[in-house]
């Protein structure tokens, strides 16, 4: 059975324990989880164009700094509700900054995003994966290629 590095479990001790210790005063997790949902749902829905994808990636990037000092009620260590809430709303931001990331990045309309500013589909130029990583800093953009096998692409249509 693998085994956890020893740095990864310290590392996850610690960001545990500083939201335990957090002071009070932040904005409630359930007040940006909320917010970043409206954004989402205004900007990154289906429809969607540069000035509100632009939009919405403020607001995460704003949220994601609200987050680090989201207010918590229970400092308890066990079954403790507040930093699980904690961690989540971190990792739905992480998510939610690479679909706005990828969104920004592919200047057509495809599958289902709707670019109103790229109605057109574009295979000669985004017929390719676009992939996000994440090193401690903002998100940076590379690509990969599609791999045709037995289904050729073919635009949606309704």
């Amino acid at each position: 059975m693998p085994s956890t590095p020893s740095s990864r479990v310290s590392d996850t001790e610690r960001h545990i324990d500083s939201i335990i210790r957090r002071e009070g005063g932040g904005r409630r997790i359930a007040a940006i989880k909320d917010e970043l949902g409206e954004t989402m749902n205004q900007y990154v829905a289906v429809f969607r164009d540069a000035e509100g994808l632009d939009r919405a990636h403020e607001v995460v990037r704003r949220l994601i700094g609200e987050a680090q000092k989201a207010a918590i009620d229970d400092r308890g260590a066990i079954f403790n509700q507040d930093v699980i809430a904690a961690i989540e709303l971190g990792y739905m931001l992480d998510v939610a900054e690479t679909i706005v990331v990828a969104a920004k990045e592919r200047k057509e309309s495809r599958g289902a995003q709707w670019r109103t500013d790229f109605p057109g589909r574009n295979d000669d130029e985004w017929l390719k994966h676009i992939d996000i990583s994440v090193d401690g800093g903002e998100p940076q953009v590379s690509y990969s290629p599609v791999t045709i096998t037995r289904w050729q692409p073919e635009e949606r249509t309704y």
